[in-house]
């Protein structure tokens, strides 16, 4: 098959998404197929070499970020080269990568692509309406707040979210990943204010949620299939982003020692979230599991890490799928 991997993009997970596409890359590549990398915000000249990679991820993401508009990504998605390819394998992340707009063009150009449609997309990566949805679904989700404009300074508003959630919250902004722009606080006006501030640099909705105790899981859904599920162990402090991309920082369980009757509702939670949301191919869903063994969804990622060590690599691997066989399926799948 000749297929374009669409890698870098951006938002400021850049470089994890240029890690992602260039192991996908490699992986494809082994297997007899053509592949050509591309990086949509270089518009134009989006097509990249293998050799160039190691420079793109060494830009500035915030230059990066600043510089491109989102009329690069219709400059990029009207390259002849689109012309010739079988399917799009889009390892893009955050923002006019995971969010459907990517996804968007890429219809509007009749290209098949890898992973989650327009709308599903657009749900998964809106935090606040995906638990809307989870909650239709009866998939418990921990209590949520969100905060736009005036409200990012009303202190009155900003206590009575604290003062509903007691104690420890987590801040983020709703439709970012990879914990970009996320803190975790206990309840201090002070330190809140903050939070919701450095958010709000990343989107212009935060959301506040209740911080769950207990353990942190993840499940990979390929298909129609939840795969082994990887209980996430950071060594001190909490599975922010330079736990996630640091080595020795994080262990991780595959898959996780917990009772049957746990996997198996954790897993089904998984695929219901999933589906709810109409998500397709593959996806991540993210949960805390409380004191009291109670699953609580968090999220559903639609366009994963994909690097070979990534979650849902390490799900797969544990479930007997070699990680290219892995990039085959997801292309069969979509």
């Amino acid at each position: 098959m000749n297929i374009a991997v669409l890698l870098g993009g951006i938002s400021a997970e850049r470089n994890v998404s240029i890690a992602g596409g260039k192991a996908i890359a490699n992986a494809l590549t082994t297997r007899g197929h053509t592949v050509t990398l591309i990086d949509p915000s270089r518009g134009a000249d989006a097509v990249v070499t293998a050799s160039m990679l190691t420079e793109l991820a060494s830009e500035q993401v915030s230059d990066i970020i600043l510089a491109t508009s989102k009329r690069e990504l219709i400059n990029c998605v009207n390259l002849s080269i689109f012309d010739s390819i079988d399917v799009a394998f889009t390892v893009l992340h955050g923002t006019a990568g995971e969010d459907g707009i990517m996804q968007a063009l890429l219809e509007a150009r009749g290209v098949k692509y890898t992973g989650s449609k327009v709308l599903a997309s657009a749900l998964a990566m809106d935090k606040a309406a995906s638990k809307v949805m989870f909650s239709a679904a009866g998939v418990q989700t921990p209590l949520w707040s969100v905060l736009r404009g005036e409200q990012l300074d009303d202190t009155e508003h900003l206590r009575e979210i604290l003062d509903e959630m007691r104690g420890i919250v987590v801040v983020k902004p709703n439709d970012q990943g990879s914990t970009v722009g996320m803190s975790i606080i206990d309840n201090d006006l002070d330190h809140f204010h903050s939070a919701v501030h450095l958010a709000a640099k990343f989107s212009n909705t935060v959301l506040v949620e209740q911080f769950i105790e207990g353990r942190e899981l993840t499940v990979a859904v390929v298909g129609d299939e939840a795969l082994p599920i990887i209980e996430i162990v950071p060594e001190g402090g909490f599975y922010d982003y330079e736990h996630k991309y640091t080595k020795g920082m994080t262990r991780y369980i595959c898959p996780a020692e917990l009772s049957e009757d746990i996997v198996d509702f954790v897993q089904n939670l998984a695929l219901t979230a999933h589906k709810i949301l109409g998500c397709t191919a593959y996806s991540r869903v993210d949960f805390r599991l409380d004191e009291d063994n109670v699953p609580f969804c968090l999220e559903v990622n639609t366009l994963p890490g994909f690097t070979e060590t990534s979650l849902v690599p390490m799900a797969a691997a544990a479930a007997g799928i070699e990680f290219g066989e892995l990039c085959e399926r997801i292309i069969e799948l979509s």
